[in-house]
């Protein structure tokens, strides 16, 4: 798939390598659903043009029908869905998983992605014309990095295939191919708006093209802005959770300071002021209510974050002899996204680690009217306005190939050698934080002076530059000086690179009586570093109030690979075997980070009649650890972990002799709260995998135009890597006996639990998911115009633990199993997120003369779901009516493995259709206008109340219908 490849014409035909004769010869391959023309040389001088290169084999054949399920989204039907970033098109696919998009407010960071088989977006592939892009310090790659404006068409290969390409290959590939044999000058313009009056998207490109006897050029620029959508601004996103009582379902972080006295602290009754009052004596607060006093967080939160690109690209091609050509391109994208939240919150207690343990709001404070020290506050500083995200992040890629003819043993082979450097620099700008350092000045003693100024420290020894912060007061009553001088905005810096060179060649090495022994080997090396780089401000600790506290990241590692590939004809022409043919590959990588690792993969295809197709696979894959995995910065939190030693929790005697001989006091008490630390670990091992697919593609002759598929797959996981999470290390440690566990946790002289340590490791155990790929296609002419119909649908059996064990079953890691996750959002089983049982995509096209027009409908299955923050919302506002928001409020199941029934109440999120809209005219001046309407019958996204802040699942749309409009003109 590297490069592009060299084309050699018959005698007979213009000299040379022309370009316009190649476009003319390809559009045939690309009808067969072609990924590459490439020419298939059978003597010197002589080529046939009906070769293709398909992703999923690096070995050109006569069609595209592989032993690999395969789907192609060619530029028209790029076009067709209304959309301008190719993450949210793939995202449309039925085999998509949660991924994350523009939806995802709180926790993105502009970044769309693709999570094919909902197995993690850094366990899918993608390459842009068969070479690796550049990937996040996670693994995942960002696809807003690939412009619209460059792509002729996407791949997407539903099998594993890292035999093929190495690592991450575990979930499927995508490929993206440019658009580099271009020729002429085109222009387009797209303007699109929600029904709502929001979310102005406006995008704007142009190409150009030059093709000439010996070389061509292509070149494009575009710009696009979307503008974001406030989750106010929608009935279903308003409040925290749809449907609940904002004092009950909001946030307990309001702009009320919650303060807890020192003489309080036995009671842990945190105290907050009356509305009315000033906050100046202690008759002023009262207790917190959970009932009403909750806060309305999301009125800030945008509901779909704005995006906005310049891009660039251009890409040449030179013949330098009738059997060598050299090929380059240099592509620039710049991306400026944001994400908005409620105002930031600052915490702080002597039970946190670092500086939020040490900070208390001391009894001469001025403001201070309970004449003792304030050991613990939570206040969210609505003065402060909202926190703002921003990000711009560039990303460049450049490469150079070389590709050729050559003749050995009287045999042809082709064979390409490129090399290719992606950067993507990201530099994040959030505010507002606030700084520790300065809030414990800020909260300490201070005083008023004879004109009645406030000033921080004592008459005898002031601090200079310090303004006092009031905690005490109503909201509005923290002053500009006094924001000034405790927030601060931060500046994070992250980088990824990667760098490749390869070599490559394939064809023919022998003639067997059903076809020829083809051959693909091939070299790799592969450099990848990265870092991430947070403010001082972060890395000190002495960040408050807008994110965690984390150090620096940065890492790298090399590979060097090799991979042979052979197609091996078997039958030709016989028996209920028309043609029957086997594929293997195998790949051997060698990392830095681990050491080697070797894959291979089987193939079949297997036609026993003109009409049927039988095609199958197994495959070894990897995912190598990535560069957070093995060397991520520490990540600080607080948690309140159960410890298994104290005697409250009544340990078990083997347990008690376990922590016994670890040091730990009999009479430990348990802790009110732990830190816990996260991290990489530069020990780990790779995941490995195994993909099996079989399948049937059914062709007839019968019926010209009509093709149907069914394809089943399954994926199993090992060594999966992930995070512990401080429970797990240490029930590992007294309950399991690990001692890799004990020796990350560590305990105060008193015995009590005060730190853990939670890095990356290979989880044992692993995952596994099953399913079936159906489609059908059918395309029928008639004096009406032209129809085609197309039905793609993936539906999930399973997906849980690898071996699916029973719910609730113990795991190697002690771990209860979640069981088969599919359809369900509920505890367990939220763990993974929502797997949809079932998706599905229906469209029907129409075309006669210059007019089409098209209708999609897109179908996601029922969901059940947890429903526990209803029934407890219910119970602290004492409103039995709000169960009925629940559609199985008295569920009764099992959910800790001790044969006792526990409520466990549920909601079932029903199933949704939204359907697609679009109608297009070509001009005669060679322009096409387009028309069209996404969630055209403005189908509201049911509420799901376990889908976070938004109250409905990012998959879904956005609530309104989605108007568009564009105009492409070509000029030559």
């Amino acid at each position: 798939m590297s490069g592009i490849r060299v084309r050699r014409w018959p005698a007979g035909l213009e000299g040379g390598w022309g370009v316009s004769s190649v476009l003319a010869l390809s559009a045939t391959a690309l009808a067969a659903n072609a990924t590459e023309t490439a020419a298939d040389t059978t003597g010197k001088g002589t080529v046939s043009l009906d070769t293709v290169t398909v992703v999923g084999s690096h070995i050109r054949r006569i069609d595209a029908q592989t032993q690999h399920p395969l789907l192609i989204l060619e530029r028209a039907d790029l076009e067709r869905t209304g959309l301008t970033e190719i993450a949210d098109i793939l995202q449309l696919t039925t085999i998509a998983g949660q991924s994350r998009n523009r939806g995802i407010n709180n926790g993105g960071n502009g970044e769309l992605r693709v999570n094919l088989r909902s197995l993690g977006d850094n366990r899918t592939l993608v390459l842009v014309d068969g070479r690796r892009w550049v990937s996040a310090l996670d693994g995942g790659v960002d696809l807003t990095a690939i412009p619209m404006v460059l792509i002729e068409r996407v791949e997407v290969l539903k099998d594993g295939a890292s035999a093929l390409y190495g690592s991450d290959a575990i979930a499927g590939v995508i490929n993206i191919v440019t658009r580099r044999d271009y020729a002429g000058l085109e222009a387009g313009a797209y303007i699109a708006q929600n029904a709502h009056g929001d979310g102005l998207r406006r995008s704007y490109d142009l190409t150009w093209g030059e093709a000439r006897d010996g070389w061509s050029v292509a070149a494009g620029v575009a710009y696009s802005k979307d503008d974001p959508i406030l989750a106010r601004d929608r009935a279903i996103s308003a409040t925290p959770v749809h449907g609940l009582p904002v004092g009950a379902a909001g946030s307990s972080i309001t702009p009320f300071t919650g303060l807890l006295p020192e003489s309080m602290a036995d009671a842990g009754q945190f105290v907050r002021l009356i509305p009315g009052r000033p906050g100046t004596s202690p008759d002023d607060f009262r207790p917190f209510d959970s009932a009403n006093d909750r806060y309305n967080y999301v009125a800030q939160n945008y509901l779909q974050t704005p995006l906005e690109q310049h891009s660039l690209f251009v890409q040449s091609r030179l013949e330098l002899s009738p059997d060598l050509a050299l090929s380059a391109g240099l592509m620039r994208n710049e991306r400026r996204s944001a994400q908005q939240l409620a105002e930031p919150t600052v915490q702080f207690a002597p039970y946190f680690d670092g500086a939020e343990g040490q900070i208390v709001i001391t009894a001469d404070n001025v403001y201070n009217p309970f004449d003792e020290p304030v050991i613990a506050a939570v206040r969210r500083f609505s003065e402060a306005g909202a926190r703002r995200f921003n990000q711009e992040v560039d990303t460049t890629r450049g490469y150079v190939a070389l590709d050729g003819v050559f003749n050995l043993g009287g045999r042809a082979f082709t064979w390409g050698a490129d090399a290719t450097a992606t950067r993507a620099q990201q530099d994040e700008f959030v505010s507002p934080y606030i700084d520790n350092s300065r809030l414990l000045l800020a909260l300490g003693p201070s005083y008023r002076d004879g004109s009645g100024a406030v000033h921080c420290g004592t008459p005898g020894e002031p601090i200079a530059g310090c303004v006092p912060l009031n905690l005490f007061g109503p909201p509005g009553a923290m002053t500009p000086a006094m924001l000034e001088y405790v927030t601060r905005s931060v500046h994070n810096r992250k980088r990824a690179e990667s760098a490749r060179l390869a070599v490559h060649a394939e064809g023919a090495v022998a003639t067997l009586p059903a076809g020829d022994l083809d051959i693909a080997v091939g070299l790799e090396h592969r450099n990848e570093r990265g870092y991430d780089r947070p403010d001082a401000l972060i890395e000190s600790g002495n960040a408050n109030g807008t994110g965690g506290t984390y150090t620096s990241t940065s890492g790298s590692y090399a590979v060097n690979e090799a991979f042979v590939e052979m197609r091996i004809p078997l039958l030709l022409d016989a028996a209920f075997a028309r043609q029957l043919d086997i594929t293997l590959a195998g790949r051997l990588s060698d990392y830095s980070a681990f050491g080697n690792t070797h894959k291979g993969q089987a193939g079949l295809r297997w036609r026993p009649t003109d009409d049927v197709l039988v095609r199958g696979s197994y495959s070894q894959g990897f995912r190598a650890p990535s560069i957070l995995d093995l060397f991520a910065g520490e990540i600080r939190s607080v948690a309140w972990l159960t410890d298994p030693c104290a005697a409250e929790n009544e340990p078990t005697p083997v347990v008690a002799a376990r922590c016994a001989a670890a040091g730990v006091p009999v009479d430990v008490q348990q802790s009110n709260a732990t830190n816990v630390t996260s991290g990489g670990n530069p020990h780990l091992a790779p995941e490995t995998a195994t993909h099996r697919s079989l399948g049937l593609m059914y062709t007839p002759q019968w019926a010209d135009g009509l093709e149907a598929s069914i394809d089943w797959y399954k994926v199993q996981i090992h060594d999966a890597i992930g995070e512990r999470d401080g429970q797990s290390v240490v029930e590992d440690c007294y309950r399991r006996g690990d001692a890799g566990a004990c020796a990350r946790i560590r305990r105060a002289e008193d015995g009590s639990l005060i730190y853990v340590s939670a890095v990356a490791q290979n989880i044992p155990g692993g995952l596994e998911t099953e399913g079936v790929d159906l489609g059908l296609r059918y395309r029928l002419p008639t004096r009406a115009g032209d129809f085609v119909m197309s039905w793609d649908t993936s539906y999930v059996s399973y997906f849980g633990e690898i071996g699916r064990p029973d719910r609730l079953t113990l795991l190697a890691d002690g771990l209860p199993a979640q069981g088969n996750v599919v359809g369900n959002n509920r505890s367990p089983g939220g763990y993974y997120g929502v797997v949809w049982r079932t998706r599905s995509v229906l469209s029907l096209e129409w075309h006669r003369g210059a007019w089409s027009a098209s209708a999609t409908g897109r179908y996601f299955s029922a969901i059940d779901e947890d429903c526990g923050n209803v029934a407890y919302t219910a119970s602290v506002v004492d409103d039995p009516a709000l169960l009925d928001l629940c559609s199985n409020p008295t569920r009764v199941v099992e959910l800790d493995g001790s044969g006792v029934g526990q409520e466990a109440p549920e909601n079932r999120v029903g199933s949704v259709t939204f359907f697609d809209l679009q109608g297009s005219w070509q001009a005669p001046w060679e322009a096409t206008f387009t028309l069209g309407v996404r969630n055209a019958f403005d189908r509201q996204a049911p509420v799901a109340y376990s889908a976070g802040a938004n109250s409905f699942f990012a998959d879904y749309d956005v609530p309104g219908r989605f108007w568009y409009a564009s105009y492409r003109q070509k000029f030559w």
